[in-house]
């Protein structure tokens, strides 16, 4: 029983995994993703709040470079990321493709990140700065962003900061008690990760092979080329491999299951296409990351 439950855990802990099967589960059995619809943001909270559990505001703002390092993580993710994905998107001319783009860029980077930093062996510093202050300037900068640029009429900016509020800032707080169970928090951010990816991949399932080629590339530049870019502009200008790396993921990753969330909530399961084909594409560039990271220390 308990080699049993070890070879369950083991295999929740394994993100990469589970998010393909996520994906896999997502394409083949999409009839019980609509019944998994309401369990998205409870979930996408949940993750939230034990992603965050390792995060020091205090000693992380008061250790030196901080800002620098944080301020520095906005630009790549909200500058340059997010700049990329509305100037890809904007012209596109499907509305609900459209708005899951602009939700996209309005939401901070992957809670993955962090992890992702670990694994990789990448700069702890520069990605949790730039983690930190990217989640507190989203409170602004996301509903800011999707009030200007969606053009649905009846979204107040009241009503996008309570998004934010509910789906940042609680957790946020929570994570300060949910830091105490004895739990590895690896475990429910998985389970979340996959529930989040399964809703979004099977409520789009039929589109995915009929609106697709418009998402796809948009998926695979702001994912692939502009993560490589970065890369090697980073190697080139002198940066450590381990900053760049760091570089590279906040300006390649972002929050996809908040995104999902989010434009469920605000413009229906059609708007989630975006997510879903992101989280394809990012899953493949970390895959790709790990194995060029393993054989170019």
């Amino acid at each position: 029983m308990l080699n049993a439950k070890k070879r369950i855990l083991d295999l929740i802990g394994n993100s990469t995994l589970v998010l393909i099967l996520s994906v896999l589960f997502g394409l083949a059995l999409p009839g019980p993703a609509e019944s998994t619809e309401p369990l998205v943001t409870p979930a996408l909270m949940i993750m939230m709040a034990f992603s965050l559990i390792e995060v020091d505001l205090v000693r992380e703002i008061r250790s030196p470079g901080s800002l620098k390092n944080g301020f520095f993580g906005i630009l790549l993710n909200y500058g340059l990321l997010s700049g990329l994905i509305l100037l890809l998107s904007l012209p596109l001319p499907n509305e609900s493709l459209r708005q899951g783009f602009i939700i996209m860029a309005a939401v901070p980077p992957a809670v993955a990140v962090l992890p992702m930093t670990r694994i990789l062996k990448g700069d702890m510093s520069l990605s949790l700065s730039g983690e930190i202050l990217s989640y507190l300037a989203s409170l602004l900068l996301m509903p800011l962003i999707i009030y200007l640029f969606s053009h649905q009429m009846g979204i107040s900016p009241l009503y996008l900061l309570q998004i934010s509020m509910v789906l940042i800032l609680i957790p946020a707080l929570a994570s300060r008690l949910v830091r105490l169970l004895p739990i590895n928090p690896v475990v429910p951010i998985n389970l979340g990760f996959f529930l989040v990816t399964y809703a979004v991949i099977g409520l789009n399932q039929g589109a995915l092979w009929t609106d697709g080629e418009s998402v796809a590339w948009i998926a695979i530049a702001r994912t692939f080329a502009l993560g490589a870019a970065v890369f090697i502009l980073a190697r080139c200008t002198g940066l450590e491999s381990s900053r760049a790396i760091s570089c590279t993921l906040l300006s390649s990753f972002k929050n996809l299951g908040l995104a999902a969330a989010v434009s469920l909530l605000l413009f229906g399961p059609a708007a989630g296409l975006p997510a879903a084909f992101c989280v394809l594409a990012e899953t493949a560039f970390f895959i790709l990351l790990s194995f060029a990271r393993s054989r170019y220390p």
